[in-house]
């Protein structure tokens, strides 16, 4: 098989292939409204990818509250509980536009692909959307040792899916697990208005615009050192 030719996609799940984002945002907002901190969705989206301590630390921070570890540890249970419940209610329907196809379009020619969430919720998640079938791994979180921003749950993918990195597209929406992927030799695709276009190998606002033959193309222009001009439309 050729260097140039794409072997696998990894995704990341929340906001790239599952519409819970604004869950993630009400999880987190309950825990800035009980430090009485300012909480916003820009930061909401900053946190994405990173783990439920860091983030409570995160908000605290946001309003210079010092907690204790004991402190940090029940609010992150709480968010993860208060999560939990809202997540009951996932349907297929809380795919993200285009998800579907592109997961649909990827078996059809015999792309792998995997997921490297730092979700411990993932799989309920992905059981709930009905998509599990189409994976052919799922990191388990709690076996990965360091978080996004380190590469280890995307290097950990592609070792799951026997495939090197750079035969690897990663797409993600949150800034940390840009900078994991980036730190592999995967190429890199961002989801939506918040990340920095410079950051990427490739940038979409919205998950319609990811196709399998654009994903092709970015992976083979980026594997000869040349960009891809996207002419998505910005919203």
């Amino acid at each position: 098989m050729k260097k140039e030719e794409l072997q696998a996609i990894i995704f990341d799940l929340d906001g790239v292939i599952a519409d819970t984002i604004h869950l993630y945002y009400r999880a987190n907002k309950k825990v800035a409204d009980q430090l009485n901190v300012s909480f916003s969705e820009e930061l909401n989206q900053r946190l994405q990818g990173i783990s439920r301590m860091r983030t409570v630390e995160l908000i605290a921070a946001q309003g210079n509250v010092h907690l204790t570890v004991e402190q940090k540890e029940e609010l992150a249970y709480e968010k993860n509980k208060h999560y939990q419940a809202l997540i009951r209610e996932i349907t297929e329907d809380h795919l993200l536009p285009g998800i579907k196809m592109l997961l649909e379009d990827c078996k059809k020619q015999g792309i792998k692909m995997g997921i490297a969430s730092s979700s411990s919720n993932a799989n309920t998640v992905i059981d709930a959307l009905g998509i599990r079938s189409f994976f052919d791994c799922i990191v388990d979180v709690r076996k990965i040792k360091k978080g996004k921003p380190d590469p280890e749950i995307f290097l950990t993918a592609a070792d799951q899916l026997k495939v090197k990195p750079d035969a690897c597209v990663a797409i993600e929406d949150g800034e940390a697990g840009i900078k994991a992927i980036n730190q592999t030799d995967m190429v890199s695709i961002g989801v939506g208005k918040y990340l920095r276009e410079e950051d990427v190998n490739f940038r979409v606002y919205s998950t319609t615009d990811l196709h399998v033959k654009t994903i092709k193309e970015v992976f083979e222009k980026a594997r000869k050192g040349t960009d891809y001009n996207s002419a998505y439309t910005k919203n």
